[in-house]
């Protein structure tokens, strides 16, 4: 049996991916493909990521992965990694599969240096006969702004100002495959264009599908998840994240904000003004990628003229 795992990146259509692999998981065991997550109430599969993590030593700092696994501390997550290794352990000897599919963003998020990557790497490697990893990679100028609306529904107050000059170091993509492929090697790791005119049929799922060796004919498509919030949506969250908490102390989504969103939120326009970032930003984004972007463009994709359709 063989693993195939997406790595996200955040805010690259993983949700989207997440719930396809989960309204399809009896119809994909059809045709040899097995999705197994430790809970499937949630879309990552935390459990690949804490691996790599507890693995090569480290602990979860996520305040909402924290509070939703109810992992506080270090023996918890390492407990929490034993029982995902004796699932796969188990799993091993019933399932009939042929190949184990997971995803998680969470991956790419968290596992930030070597000893992570291969603590995740070698735990995989042990259970199946070989793993790929597949990545997405959005236009850094269309991943700030839709990061921006994530950190603001997780239930965060800072200014796009202030969240824009704190990520733009972080989207070096370059330097992000360049370290998985030493770790893992090359041949397997997959780098995707989220861009249309990089997409299989211009679409995420059809090209997921076409990585994953999945036959789509037939399998239900979920709906849009996790799309952008409006300029005015975001104000709005704002404001109450000031005085509100996004979660209960749980991890389960609060009953006071989301109250409060049922009694606001139709009172916003439709659809609302899409943020934007100025075009002295913008240029900034692509001046400080420009290097990086061309390594990347030149070495896995050589038959594009730019690496984004927004690059000049």
């Amino acid at each position: 049996m063989k693993a195939f795992i997406h790595i996200g990146m955040p805010k690259t259509g993983s949700s989207t991916i997440q719930s396809f692999l989960k309204i399809n998981a009896d119809a994909l065991r059809g045709q040899g493909i097995r999705h197994d997550p430790v809970n499937p109430r949630f879309g990552s599969q935390y459990e690949l990521a804490t691996a790599g993590l507890v693995r090569a030593g480290d602990t979860m700092s996520d305040s909402v992965a924290l509070r939703v696994l109810g992992l506080h501390d270090p023996d918890a997550q390492r407990a929490y990694v034993d029982a995902f290794e004796a699932r796969l352990q188990q799993g091993r000897r019933a399932w009939g599969e042929q190949v184990y599919l997971g995803s998680s963003e969470h991956i790419h998020a968290w596992l930030t240096k070597a000893e992570q990557i291969r603590a995740l790497d070698d735990l995989l490697q042990r259970h199946f006969d070989g793993v790929q990893y597949l990545v997405y990679l959005r236009p850094q100028t269309e991943m700030v702004v839709s990061a921006y609306s994530e950190r603001i529904r997780r239930g965060e107050t800072l200014s796009f100002e202030d969240h824009f000059n704190s990520r733009l170091r972080t989207l070096n993509y370059w330097k992000s495959l360049r370290l998985w492929a030493r770790v893992v090697g090359e041949d397997r790791i997959t780098p995707r264009l989220l861009t249309p005119d990089a997409l299989v049929g211009g679409d995420l799922l059809d090209d997921f599908c076409a990585q994953a060796g999945i036959d789509r004919a037939g399998l239900k498509t979920p709906r849009r998840m996790n799309t952008s919030l409006s300029a005015e949506a975001i104000a709005l969250r704002r404001r109450l994240n000031q005085f509100l908490k996004v979660r209960n102390r749980h991890g389960a989504r609060a009953k006071p904000y989301q109250l409060a969103l049922r009694l606001l939120e139709p009172r916003l326009p439709r659809p609302g003004t899409r943020l934007q970032m100025s075009e002295g930003q913008r240029r900034r984004i692509l001046a400080d990628h420009a290097e990086g972007n061309e390594k990347l463009r030149a070495r896995y994709f050589p038959e594009r003229a730019v690496l984004f359709p927004t690059d000049d």
